[in-house]
């Protein structure tokens, strides 16, 4: 038996990402994107200081942006979001 709470599995991930603030201004954080699923994604950065609860995540490689909650944090470097609708 497993404690996982995910509502789908995730997948590997490995792609480039970055952080972009809902608030103008902010420069982009770059991240990876450890796994991903349809409804949320593990991130590794090279610090999660920082990181807003809130935020859009631009993938490299796919067109649209996603807006993400954070789940769960791990420090030092990883974080764990939830995608909201748009």
């Amino acid at each position: 038996m497993t404690d996982e709470k995910r509502k789908s599995p995730r997948m590997p991930g490995n792609n480039r990402a970055a952080v972009v603030y809902l608030v103008a201004g902010g420069a982009p954080i770059m991240c990876t994107v450890a796994d991903i699923s349809e409804g949320g994604a593990g991130l590794t950065f090279v610090s999660i200081a920082g990181i807003p609860d809130v935020f859009r995540l631009e993938i490299k490689g796919e067109a649209k942006m996603r807006t993400c909650k954070v789940a769960w944090r791990k420090e030092p470097h990883r974080l764990g979001v939830a995608f909201q609708p748009d």
